[in-house]
């Protein structure tokens, strides 16, 4: 099993970012092991807003996000007091953006492996789980 954060969700859906490519082949990969994959569902604000920023397109943004809430190959956790305190010592101990830390507290929970981009889990976040980028 494996928590995705937004980065490789964004990257999976959207061609033209820099790491598509590698977040489909590992996507692909986990998909064919028959590897769950789960995400907090602050996931969909988080790819939402990315998509609406990034590619300025709103309708886009609304649509692959109701896709994701109702995908069946990636499971929205919901966030339980027990996750945001939790993601809250993160935070405040190890200096990670707050819903940064909250993808790391679910793979702390769920004793899995997070998968992402964003350079600042990678690096904080690998004190308290494993951290790879796809």
């Amino acid at each position: 099993m494996a928590v995705i954060d937004a980065s490789v969700y964004v990257a999976l859906v959207n061609a033209y970012e820099r790491e598509h490519s590698s977040s489909w082949a590992w996507f692909e990969q986990a998909r064919a092991a028959d590897d769950s994959v789960v995400a907090p569902v602050i996931l969909l604000a988080e790819v939402a807003s990315a998509l609406s920023r990034g590619m300025g397109n709103p309708t886009l943004a609304h649509r692959v996000a109701q896709q994701l809430a109702r995908s069946e190959v990636i499971e929205l956790i919901q966030i339980t007091m027990p996750i945001a305190e939790r993601a809250a010592e993160i935070a405040a101990e190890h200096r990670i953006r707050g819903c940064d830390a909250v993808y790391v507290a679910l793979a702390d929970q769920l004793s899995d492996t997070l998968v992402t981009q964003d350079r600042q889990q990678l690096e904080r976040g690998a004190v308290l789980v494993t951290v790879r980028a796809p």
